[in-house]
């Protein structure tokens, strides 16, 4: 019996999915507005060494302390808080806003400020409470509701930041925030479609729009539009070209589209501009290994594993570019370390198994084979494996078993009962061995060896007229004695009796 296995790679990576809300650029000056304090007096002054440059040398804790006991103005407390959104300092900003709620609790600026900041940390239920307390205060504020439906959205809640955004779009239809957003929310709620009419109407009204081109080529991706996606995210990195994420989108159409080499160069591009994107590292490899540059996908997964020694895929995924370039004991190693990290994965398993059957280990390939179709029971390649490399130990009974699994799992495959009635000549189960080929001849793929091995088990059955019976079908199929891999088939003993008495009978 001999069968050939194939090892799978991993899948592409994800796309790298990201929105634009107010509350992603708060420390961007250009998009932000500081907050306007009712009780702000324009004649006061602080101190210079109160002034934002000078934050950065001073104790936070006791400035903290300082605030909450009353000691500085509102409007220090609140240049302190702008201070740490300038310098992306979430939590410390927090800590200052939650001072400020609670001394001018009627502010909506300062509970939307601490909404948004809420949001940068990942807090959406505290997040959504800010805004709601906000929009009490200051109900209809457009940027306030804008950034309450992202965190509906952010808190899986679709249909409320739908609600939320149609809300804002009714007051203002040509908001280009809120119906970018309203489009982004349609994505995660699946509606690609709806999506990719709200980005044209936008790009429509500002073909300048990069980020609609960009969230529109994820669009058509996952639509299964290829040309379409990839149009968009040319037309995104045209207005963007330094946008790594937009590259590396690029690379997963292109890849989708059979166009390895070109998506590698997208994946370049990404990693020029961000050289520690590992998923751009990984999914270069697997462009190298459909190209079977095994050296070059080896590098690849290398240096995503410097980047995090802890991806179980991309050791996976090294063990198999070591074992397609014949490197079986450096496979061996990458495989069980991602089997240390991820210990059920029947995939490492099996590319282990191969590697150890290459190396010539067949007791542990059977091993990890073993385990293996425990954890997959239905897949057929993995009891093919098993069974071969019992049948190699000279298993035959569990071979034979493996095999009831397999012709269960797909009894309609003539080249599995061509394989069964190998092992059953091998086991001396010749009546087995005869209903094994006669099933394959009758499922009408006309193998070579089918006839073949219904010859051998008439044979030994001493069933000589239905040996030559089969015996003229398989040299009419085979008249060169060759499989239909195109490999010879052997002439085992008495076959010469059973071309004789075929070409007696030719000449009577």
């Amino acid at each position: 019996m001999c069968q050939t296995f194939s090892l799978a790679f991993w899948d592409t990576r994800g796309y790298v999915f990201y929105r634009i809300s107010l509350f992603m650029s708060i420390g961007d000056e250009s998009s932000m507005s500081y907050l306007d304090f009712d009780d702000h007096d324009d004649d006061w002054h602080e101190p210079d060494g109160w002034r934002a440059g000078g934050f950065a040398n001073m104790d936070m804790s006791e400035l903290l302390t300082a605030a909450r006991q009353g000691s500085l103005s509102v409007d220090a407390i609140e240049e302190i808080a702008s201070f740490h959104l300038e310098k992306n300092n979430f939590e410390d900003a927090l800590s200052f806003l939650e001072v400020l709620t609670e001394l001018v609790p009627y502010s909506a600026d300062v509970w939307e400020r601490s909404g948004m900041v809420l949001n940068n940390l990942g807090r959406y239920e505290k997040a959504l409470e800010a805004f709601e307390t906000a929009e009490g205060l200051n109900p209809g504020d457009i940027e306030l509701l804008i950034n309450k439906a992202i965190t509906l959205d952010n808190l899986g809640d679709v249909d409320g930041a739908l609600a939320c955004f149609e809300s804002v779009l009714a007051m203002e239809p040509d908001n280009d925030e809120a119906l970018f957003n309203l489009g982004v929310t349609l994505e995660h709620g699946a509606s690609y479609r709806r999506a990719i009419h709200i980005f044209l109407e936008i790009v429509d009204r500002n073909p300048e729009h990069k980020d609609a081109w960009y969230e529109l080529g994820y669009c058509y991706d996952i639509a299964n539009s290829l040309d379409e996606a990839l149009r968009c995210y040319d037309r995104a990195l045209n207005l963007a070209p330094f946008n790594h994420n937009a590259w590396y989108n690029r690379g997963i159409v292109l890849g989708r589209m059979g166009a390895n080499r070109k998506a590698i160069e997208s994946y370049d591009f990404a990693i020029a501009i961000k050289e520690d994107f590992s998923s751009a590292w990984y999914n270069m490899g697997n462009s190298y290994a459909h190209l079977r540059c095994f050296d070059e996908a080896i590098h690849c997964f290398r240096r995503t594993i410097e980047m995090d020694p802890m991806d179980a895929q991309s050791w996976h995924n090294l063990g198999n570019a070591f074992e397609e370039s014949q490197q079986y004991s450096e496979a061996v190693q990458a495989y069980t370390k991602s089997l240390s990290l991820q210990p059920r994965n029947s995939e490492s398993l099996f590319g282990r198994g191969t590697a150890y059957e290459s190396l010539g280990d067949y007791l542990n390939a059977l091993k990890d084979y073993t385990v293996a179709v425990q954890l997959s029971p239905d897949n057929v390649e993995l009891w093919y494996a098993k069974a071969d490399i019992e049948f190699e130990l000279g298993r035959i009974g569990a071979a034979l078993r493996s095999f009831d699994r397999i012709l269960t799992l797909m009894p309609s495959n003539a080249a599995a009962w061509v394989d069964y009635a190998d092992i059953c000549i091998e086991a001396e189960l010749y009546e087995e061995a005869v209903n094994a080929a006669t099933t394959a001849i009758g499922l009408g793929d006309r193998l070579p060896e089918a006839y073949y091995f219904l010859v051998l088990a008439c044979m030994e059955l001493n069933r000589t007229e239905d040996a030559l019976n089969a015996y003229r079908l398989y040299r009419s199929i085979a008249p060169d004695g060759l499989d239909s891999d195109g490999f010879p088939l052997p002439d085992p003993p008495g076959f010469w009796k059973l071309k004789s008495s075929l070409e007696q009978r030719g000449n009577s």
